[in-house]
């Protein structure tokens, strides 16, 4: 049995654009622009989680940590945070492998200095959140490694995590995840 003409063209047509739709995110996550090839230098250290580099070639590449928050400029430990990232960016070669970019036109990216993941550092040091709403753009194995470190930090103690003891005295100092501080903040004006 064959199929008449037009029912064949609307059965093809159907299978195309399901195929079409299908493929479409895989081809976005894999193809397009690519941040300018390293070395890299270190240009500016925004907070604990973003900064700019300086490629080889004189480009300035915008980049975020991908699987971690860290505190805004205006919270607590925003200084520590971001003096433990200057740190760890000054420690080495730097490695970047791209995910997406952002609303913010930021590359997001596993960072690395040689084997160190500089996403799970920060989480280790206790200067960022393990970012559970964007936990796609790292791996498996980085998820559960972020869960973990940042419970350790927790119990630990380190770093930001210090403010939940210090929050006794000064209420402010209570550690505040960075993107319910942006929302509490974005409800307030």
């Amino acid at each position: 049995m064959t199929l008449a003409t037009p029912t064949r063209r609307r059965l093809l047509g159907v299978i195309f654009s399901a195929l079409l739709i299908a493929g479409l995110p895989a081809c976005q996550k894999t193809s397009g622009p690519q941040p300018a090839a390293g070395p890299y230098s270190v240009a500016e250290v925004f907070d604990g989680d973003s900064f700019n580099l300086k490629a080889k070639n004189g480009t300035t590449v915008r980049v975020r940590i991908a699987g971690i928050d860290a505190p805004e400029k205006t919270q607590p430990y925003s200084n520590k945070a971001k003096d433990s990232l200057t740190e760890l960016l000054q420690s080495g070669p730097i490695g970047l492998q791209p995910v997406k970019v952002d609303a913010y036109d930021r590359w997001v990216a596993n960072v690395s200095i040689g084997d160190r993941d500089l996403g799970l550092a920060q989480i280790q040091r206790g200067y960022a959140w393990y970012f559970v709403r964007y936990k796609k753009d790292i791996s498996e194995a980085q998820q559960q490694r972020y869960a973990e470190a940042e419970r350790s930090a927790r119990d630990a103690r380190l770093g930001l995590w210090a403010g939940i003891d210090a929050s006794a005295r000064n209420p402010a100092l209570m550690p505040e995840p960075p993107w319910k501080f942006r929302e509490r903040n974005r409800k307030e004006k």
